[in-house]
């Protein structure tokens, strides 16, 4: 299939009404010879090219020549049928170009003849100017519509950079204006199906609208034309039909080429999604050529969308690796060895499997890889053999995901026995007789000399996610006696591919004492295929109650298997063992599928979909998982969102801060982890899930590699008597360890793959004494290796303290409170980060009080989140404008709450050079914000990030704070930051807004023990001051009436008394010559200042003399300014008490009647407005009562 094909052999264009004769080209269902485009982005080329014919696209040698010498990373194409009153010319050929941007349509505007006049008196100038060169057609107009809602108004405009956030609102307030203005005409159907592109990211919809009387009762209305997606790491051409290309699916689950197209390009369905109608699709790759594309969607609704996520390793060999094929000898692996080092090994499956996509664990010696080529292949470590192999549908593709369920064992080294076969009574001439278990002393040479008490431990995991233990009884009043064993048990496998769910039974294979690779071994039960129209299942778990499946269309849906699994083994089957059924998954429909009747089953009525209404993903559900104790289930997804769930519904939702890729569970903990595509790995307690996440793992950021696979240890499912141990596996090939309990990291190692798509640990044990710490841990990796497996033993030592905390940044800064005396190069780099970080910053024009600058405000909330994250590893919200972030969430620790705003006033006159530019001179940094409030914002997430990451008590010491003092390397305290949006804008009900939804939502749970805000003056221009208390404000009106009308001064100065002779006496009266307020009353309730804060102010007051102090001041000393502070002895110390912890009184405005032409009039009104800076233990209405009693006598 090609754009060719599509121009004489469209499959899906829309039918027409029954008796409308085809009378034009448009009208052919299958014909699209109304000429065509092709636009592509050269290499590091912003602007595109086109090229646009008139010629019927097969028609075209031009077409075949461009397309045989064009490399582009991005090619836009389109075909025309001209619809209704469009023109048939060589301007009108999509796609259209502006700036940077390309734009196509699909479908017609309704009523656009009616409507095209008052489309195009909406336009801005340069819009309509676009119009006009291609014919004013509607797709055109819906072009120039988007180009005026994004802001294009010029040449440059139209080549600037615009984020997937504008362009997804533009779009989608396109699609409102046009839909709003046809129906004033009438229920003429429109369909819109609008595709636009900057070069970085493709935005495009799925959207239509029909008459209303063609939508009867359940009559199922198609709402627009079609769009498909399909996505994978290359298009190629199929080895069989040089002419057929089909997309090839990578182990490491990046999405390196995606297509949207109007119908398949090939004849494969299941490699294309059909896009929902209704809904936006947005393709992106923003972390340079060559790294990963992301999908989102989401559905159509006006306005900006915001709170997207951004769509955004040298390989080398194991120390000691030794290559060895199945069937060949393995001595050196017999035993753990003694020598604490590592032992390699690689396993060659085939020469033809592909790369390994997933791993399970089986038992302490088995496990089972999936690969992409779509087989299943069994290997024993210990004999180093494969025991089966076994295969999906040939178009089913790769395998994408695994999950082991074992049976449940009532006592230790209780097994199966002979007369009470797992396949009893399915009709197999296998179903007979089984096996006798294998002897646990029998093991192969590679066992860890298990005993029969100790086989009870020995459980299965799936890769990159915990399988959950679920018990299959079958009791008889539920099943056919003749049909289904009495109460037994399975060993079960569950796998998927694209749009296909086997499930295993592998309870010969674990149990026999000889394996045979036949049918019978490891036998499939049942096949389920699912329509097309959700894309891929890529991710299963949980158990056989609740069979969790997420898919490319960002649903989840819930397979209630043992619900049913009594009458799905009573149907017929086209095979010895295996029964098919197909699940039509059709969420568009009216009506649900009608329910069985009584007596009658349907397996349709197994699947449920799991509701999510406003916390859903936008992005492939990339993984799922379940806490077995706590049933929490956790989904993440390319949207950057790890949603949770409870019993079938979403409870909460959060921004993970990249494209969620992996999770694990772990019974032991009872915590979650998450991976996402920047390698950060977030520690979530499966209990307060609500809460956010409780740690961070890995902090990733910056060129990090992104986690592929996560896995766990320390549960009942393996045998583990060291701690619960974290695995994971990122793009790199690189394999790390984590203590889960101290969130420290065990191990880094590379594994000589391209990339660690896949891991499943086998076991660890003691190789030493309890005392040393030191364990063997058995894995198995896989990835991008050319089908090859990776076993190693790997040494863990968790008897010592490890080098790097859970919170584990690339640098790492020493400044003079740490004791450290080689870390100047890293404090240096730190400090650099810091000034790097601090220009971006300034960059954001957020000014809160200017409403065209709201944009900018949103941006900047979002780069802050994100620094958030990147740099303290918080989990973060933003709420009404304002940054909410929090480290920590251990309950046994001290609350801090951090305050700061990041918006500013307007930059006004005065600035030599571009305010929103940050420069260095003189060692001062200059830009809007630098100090208001921007600067100290990072200065002060940069101190957190210090103590997180040198936060034993040798090294610091909080004053004012009763800590027990730990040697772990952890912060002493929970840090919540709230970073305001409006405070410049003088809107506190937005902050009380914020701190109320924060406490609702359990964000200020503990013990608070300090406010900290960076918000406040330097001491002096050198030294800045951590601010632990301000003073409050009341801003108060005090105003003097005269007589009914200003009067002449020259008339009747003199005569009588002025109002504003009588303001200035009264407020003269308000403090004395030194500004000492002299208000009765109002010092009375002051707090008593703790010897402890007078020693501080003693000594940040030392070194602030009198000069320095009218020096800062910009005012002579003596009689004009404090030179009152001659007479103490720490005259610094007593500025300092004055500004921060006594009241004070000021006049801030002054002001009087209406301003006359000659301005010598006596005003009939005076009022000033006075300024009371209050102290804790002052209550606001004691003061303005003192102020009214002052006043008025």
């Amino acid at each position: 299939m090609s754009l060719v094909h599509q121009s004489y052999a469209a499959r899906e264009r829309r039918a027409l009404p029954q008796g409308v004769s085809p009378s034009m080209a448009y009208q052919q269902p299958c014909l699209n010879a109304d000429g065509f485009g092709v636009g592509w982005y050269a290499q590091q080329a912003p602007i595109p090219c086109v090229f646009t014919s008139l010629k019927p696209a097969w028609n075209d040698p031009n077409l075949r020549n461009l397309s045989e010498e064009v490399r582009s990373p991005l090619i836009f194409a389109h075909i025309r049928a001209a619809g209704p009153s469009s023109s048939v010319n060589e301007a009108a050929c999509h796609p259209f170009k502006a700036g940077r941007f390309l734009f196509a349509h699909n479908g017609l505007v309704g009523n656009f003849s009616q409507i095209r006049r008052q489309l195009l008196a909406g336009l801005n100038e340069y819009a309509f100017s676009v119009t006009l060169d291609h014919s004013c057609i509607d797709s055109v107009v819906a072009f120039g519509i988007f180009l005026t809602e994004l802001g294009v108004c010029s040449d440059e405009d139209a080549t600037a950079e615009h984020s997937a956030d504008e362009m997804c609102g533009a779009l989608s307030r396109t699609v409102l204006r046009l839909t709003q203005a046809a129906a004033e005409y009438g229920p003429e159907e429109s369909l819109l199906n609008l595709m636009v592109t900057d070069g970085q990211r493709i935005v495009a919809c799925r959207y239509g609208t029909a008459p209303a009387e063609t939508q009867e009762e359940g009559q199922e209305v198609p709402l627009g034309a079609t769009l498909y997606l399909s996505v994978g790491s290359r298009w190629v051409a199929s080895p069989d039909d040089p002419q057929t290309y089909r997309m090839k699916k990578g182990a490491d689950i990046k999405s390196c080429t995606a297509i949207l197209s109007s119908e398949p390009l090939t004849h494969i369905r299941e490699e294309w999604l059909p896009i929902a109608p209704n809904s936006i699709v947005l393709c992106g790759r923003t972390r340079g050529e060559g790294q990963a594309i992301d999908t989102l969607m989401f559905p159509l609704k006006c306005g900006p969308v915001v709170g997207l996520s951004a769509l955004t390793g040298v390989e080398s060999a194991p120390k000691a690796t030794k290559n060895i094929l199945l069937g060949e000898s393995q001595e050196g692996l017999n035993e753990i060895p003694d020598t604490h080092q590592d032992i390699w090994m690689s396993i060659t499956a085939t020469t033809d499997s592909g790369d390994v996509n997933c791993l399970a664990t089986l038992s302490d010696s088995l496990f089972v890889a999936g690969s992409m080529d779509g087989s299943l292949r069994f290997f024993d470590s210990d004999e180093g053999q494969a025991l089966a192999v076994r295969h999906h549908s040939q178009a089913s593709g790769p395998v994408l995901s695994l999950l082991f369920i074992r049976r449940d064992n009532d006592s230790p080294g209780s097994s199966h026995r002979g007369d009470e076969s797992p396949l009893e009574s399915l009709g197999s001439p296998a179903d007979s007789t089984l096996a006798s278990p294998r002897s646990p002393t029998e093991a192969g040479p590679l066992s860890f000399g298990r005993t029969q008490s100790e086989d009870l431990h020995s459980r299965g995991m799936s890769a990159g996610c915990l399988g959950a233990a679920a018990k299959l009884k079958l009791n008889e009043p539920e099943i056919l006696a003749s049909r289904v064993p009495k109460a037994t048990t399975l060993d079960l496998l569950l796998s998927t591919s694209i749009n296909e769910l086997r499930v295993w039974d592998v309870t010969a294979l674990l149990h026999a004492e000889e394996q045979s690779d036949d049918d019978t071994t490891v036998p499939c039960l049942f096949c389920f295929h699912f329509a097309p129209n959700q894309g891929h299942l890529l991710s299963i778990a949980g158990s056989l109650q609740t069979v969790i499946l997420g898919f490319q269309s960002t649903n989840l849906f819930c397979l209630r298997l043992l619900e049913g699994w009594a009458k799905l083994l009573q149907a017929k089957t086209r095979t010895r063992t295996t029964r098919h059924y197909t699940f039509n998954i059709d969420l568009a429909k009216k009506k649900p599928n009608t329910p069985p009747g009584p007596n009658k089953f349907s397996h349709h009525s197994l699947l449920e979909l799991w509701q999510s209404c406003n916390q859903r993903h936008m992005g492939f559900v990339h993984c799922v998982v379940q806490e077995p104790l706590s049933g929490i289930v956790a989904s993440g997804g390319g949207d950057g969102r790890i949603v949770f769930w409870e019993k079938g519904k979403a409870v909460c939702c959060f921004n993970h801060g990249g494209p969620v890729l992996a999770l694990a569970a772990c019974a032991t903990s009872k915590a979650l982890y998450s991976g996402d595509a920047y390698g950060r790995i977030r520690v979530w307690d499966a209990a307060s899930v609500q809460h956010g996440s409780k740690a961070v793992l890995s902090s990733g950021g910056g060129c990090a590699a992104a986690i592929l696979a996560l896995a766990t240890l320390g549960d009942q499912n393996l045998i583990c008597e060291g701690p619960p141990v974290v695995i994971s596996g990122d793009a790199a090939g690189s394999l790390r360890l984590w203590d889960a309990d101290k969130g420290t990291l065990l191990r880094e190692l590379p594994t000589g793959a391209s990339c660690c798509a896949a891991v499943s640990p086998l076991g660890m044990r003691l190789s030493s004494t309890v005392s040393s710490g030191r364990y063997a841990l058995r894995v198995v990796t896989g990835g991008c290796n050319s089908g090859t497996i990776h076993a190693a033993y790997l040494d863990v030592n968790t008897g010592t303290k490890t080098s790097r905390p859970m919170l584990s940044p690339p640098s790492r800064v020493c400044g003079r409170f740490c004791k450290k005396k080689d870390c100047g190069h890293e404090d240096a780099v730190e400090f650099q980060r810091l000034v790097t970080l601090l220009g971006e910053f300034v960059a954001f024009q957020t000014v809160s009080s200017d409403s065209r600058h709201e944009p900018d405000m949103q941006k900047a909330a979002s780069w802050l989140a994100r620094r958030f994250e990147e740099l303290l590893g918080a989990t973060v919200r933003i709420c009404n404008g304002a940054v909410v972030a929090r480290c920590g969430w251990d309950l046994n620790k001290p609350l801090v709450i951090m305050y700061s705003h990041y918006d500013v006033v307007a930059a006004g006159k005065g600035w030599h050079t571009d305010p929103w530019t940050m420069r260095v001179e003189d060692g001062y940094f200059y830009g809007r914000g630098v100090s208001d409030n921007k600067g100290p914002l990072l200065a002060q997430i940069f101190a957190v990030r210090r103590l997180l990451q040198h936060s034993d008590s040798s090294d610091f010491c909080l004053a004012g704070f009763d800590l027990e003092t730990t040697q772990e390397e952890e912060c002493p305290v929970n840090v919540l930051f709230i970073v305001d949006g409006h405070e410049e804008s003088g809107d506190p009900s937005n902050t009380l807004r914020v701190v109320r939804e924060a406490r609702s939502d359990g964000w200020l749970r503990g013990n608070t023990v300090g406010l900290i805000v960076n918000n406040s003056s330097w001491i002096d221009d050198e030294r800045p001051c951590l601010c632990y208390g301000m003073r409050g404000v009341l801003d108060l009106e005090v105003a003097i009436q005269g007589g009914e009308r200003d009067l002449h001064s020259g008339v009747n100065g003199g005569l009588l008394p002025e109002p504003t002779f009588d303001l200035m006496s009264l407020i003269s009266s308000l403090t004395d010559a030194t500004g000492v307020p002299t208000v009765a009353g109002l010092s009375e309730s002051l707090c008593n200042i703790q010897d402890e804060d007078l020693v501080n102010l003693s000594a940040a007051g030392q070194q602030m003399s009198v000069e320095k102090i009218c020096q800062r001041l910009g005012i002579p000393n003596g009689h004009a300014g404090p030179g009152w502070l001659q007479s103490f002895q720490n005259p610094g110390m007593e500025a300092l008490k004055r500004t921060w912890l006594q009241p004070s009184i000021s006049i801030t405005e002054i002001g009087k009647g209406p301003r006359h032409l000659h301005g010598r009039h006596i005003a009939n009104r005076a009022s000033c407005v006075v300024s009371v800076r209050t102290t804790p233990g002052q209550k606001p209405e004691d003061v303005v009562g003192c102020l009214k009693q002052h006043l008025q006598h």
